[in-house]
This record gives structure tokens, C-alpha cells and sequence, in this order.
């Protein structure tokens, strides 16, 4: 068997969750063979020095242990990526060095450009039909914002916001109950923040908006069960504006967990940071005047898969 051949799982070292997404990959398709999750919060791990707590360091090497060894039973390629949770922490470098000598896996500490484009190399794999388009494709993340603008694969613009919804969630909501003061004042201080990286997409242009990560599918769901409507998939699924203020408006009047657990159509995983997320996405679609977002349930993950993929490819010949 050539190395072009072989499986490849890619590995995303996340600031809500690490992932694994062990699949064959051709020219066209991507057939997943099996995902993995842990639901780790690295950005709620953070301590008052900005060293990531020994726990969670030693949480994820015996995660990314259990995923090489997953790797190794199906002889495959492993690329692995950290992005901002790993990027803040003053200890990030101690944490690399651990995986690569305790779990065996190399990981690769990305820019925010660097996953920003891998991003929209996922979100074009799963909408090849918009390859033709201006895009703007937008994933929150826990800990970090990405934005890349593109047209005919090729990105014109990556840009990466150091916040996300366990950002949003932890330092500017803060614990519950969250008041709709706190709400308000979240708001203005993401417009603030956010309003450079607007100004810089509304240079560049774009025709269609597209929501992806794990946030933009769960506020996706929630728009739909809020409208009495349950699907399992939501990919090119159209959250409107409207239906993004429905869901905020209901998130507001949720003020506990308990509350937010109540809502139907709500992730236990996602509880605790997604009213943070959701603001995110309201403060974009508000300042760059979007009617609506196309979800794509692919990004990082597949960008990864369709990047290894061509770099073995490459390699092969």
C-alpha cells in the first residue's frame, strides 16, 4: 500500500473539545471510518498565569494516547493541530513536548491564518457548489474567532479574533445568573473588538455567509426546534438573522444552566458556552448587514483531511 493510500486522521486540539476523524480520503470523497471527542474546555483551563493546568495538560496527552493508538490500529497518516487555547498558554510549548514524547503525536501549533484557511479549505469541500462565490466563512470557536474570505478555493482574506464562546462566556457573561445588563454590555464589547476585522471583510466583499464549527450547528438546531422542526443533519441548513435573534432572545431568558438545559434542542456540552458564541454571530451579522448564514457542518477537521491528503499525495510522486 502507497502512503497516498493510507487512512488519515486528523487530530484538532481545540479550546472546547479535541477531536479525531479517521477516514479515507480520494481526490472527491472523504469516508469517515471512525470520530472520536473529548470535551476537554482547554480555554476554561487557562489559570491566572496563563499556564494551562497540569490536569488538563495530562487529560489531553492521555487523550491524544488513546487516538494514536487508534490511528496505529488502522496503519494511519496522523496529522495533528492545536489552536488558541495551546496559542495563549504560557506553557504551550511544554504541553507540545509532552504529546510528541508521552503520546507519540507531533503537534502542530497553527497560526489563526493557518486555521483559517485550512477552514475554508473544509468549508469548500463540503459546499463545492459556492466555489464559484465570494464567501465569507466564519467558526467560532472556544477560544478564538476565524474569518476568511474567499472566491475559487483560494482565500483573500484570514483573519483570527482572540475570542470565542468560552471566551465570551467565561470573562465577559461571567457565572450565572447572567443578567441582560451583562448580555448588553458583552455586546458592546464584541462590537468593539470585532469591528477592525469587520471593516476589513467588508473591503474585501462577499456574497454568501457561511456559519461552521460546532457553535453555528448547535444554534442552528436550536433555531429549528424553537420552530418546532428537529433534524439531524444542518448542513446547508439557512439560520436568518431573524431566527439568530430568536434564539439570543431565548438564550436571555434562560438566565441559569438549569434553564438553558431546559431549552429544546439544547447540547449539555454546549450549555455553558454558546449564549457566548451566539453573540459572536449576532454582533457579525448585525455589522456586515448578513440576511442569513449557510451552514456547513465541515471545517477544520476536513480542511485537514483534504490538506494531508494532497501533501501525501505530493509525496508519493
Amino acid at each position: 500500500m502507497n502512503r497516498a493510500a493510507r487512512p488519515i486522521a486528523a487530530i484538532d486540539i481545540g479550546s472546547n473539545s479535541v477531536h479525531l476523524t479517521l477516514a479515507r480520503v480520494s481526490d472527491g470523497d472523504i469516508e469517515v471510518i471512525e470520530r472520536r471527542k473529548d470535551p476537554a474546555q482547554l480555554a476554561g483551563q487557562l489559570e491566572r498565569d496563563g499556564r494551562l493546568s497540569d490536569r488538563a495538560v495530562d487529560r489531553v496527552v492521555a487523550t491524544l494516547r488513546d487516538f494514536a493508538q487508534v490511528a496505529k490500529a488502522h496503519d494511519a497518516v496522523v496529522r495533528a493541530t492545536a489552536t488558541a487555547a495551546v496559542r495563549a498558554a504560557r506553557n504551550g510549548q511544554t504541553f507540545l513536548d509532552r504529546a510528541e514524547r508521552e503520546a507519540g503525536v507531533d503537534v502542530e501549533l497553527i497560526s489563526g491564518a493557518q486555521e483559517a484557511r485550512l477552514t475554508y479549505q473544509g468549508v469548500m469541500h463540503g459546499l463545492p457548489e459556492l466555489r464559484d462565490s465570494a464567501v465569507l466563512a466564519v467558526d467560532i470557536g472556544g477560544g478564538s474567532t476565524e474569518l476568511v474570505c474567499g472566491r475559487d478555493g483560494r482565500a483573500a482574506l484570514t483573519a483570527s479574533v482572540a475570542t470565542g464562546s468560552l471566551v465570551v462566556s467565561r470573562t465577559l457573561l461571567g457565572p450565572d445568573p447572567i443578567s441582560r445588563h451583562r448580555i448588553d454590555r458583552a455586546r458592546r464589547r464584541l462590537e468593539a473588538t470585532l469591528s477592525h476585522r469587520m471593516r476589513d471583510v467588508e473591503r474585501v466583499g462577499f456574497e454568501i455567509a457561511v456559519a461552521t464549527g460546532g457553535t453555528a450547528q448547535r444554534l442552528a438546531r436550536l433555531a429549528q426546534a424553537l420552530d418546532g422542526e428537529v433534524r439531524a443533519d444542518v448542513h446547508r441548513a439557512f439560520l436568518s438573522r431573524l431566527a439568530l435573534d430568536t434564539v439570543v432572545k431565548r438564550l436571555a431568558r434562560a438566565p441559569t444552566r438549569a434553564e438553558r438545559l431546559a431549552i429544546r434542542g439544547m447540547d449539555p456540552e454546549r450549555v455553558d458556552t454558546v449564549l457566548g458564541g451566539a453573540l459572536v454571530f449576532q454582533v457579525l451579522t448585525r455589522g456586515l448587514g448578513i440576511e442569513g448564514w449557510t451552514v456547513s457542518m465541515d471545517a477544520l477537521r476536513t480542511g485537514l483531511l483534504v490538506d494531508t491528503h494532497r501533501r501525501e499525495a505530493d509525496r508519493a510522486d
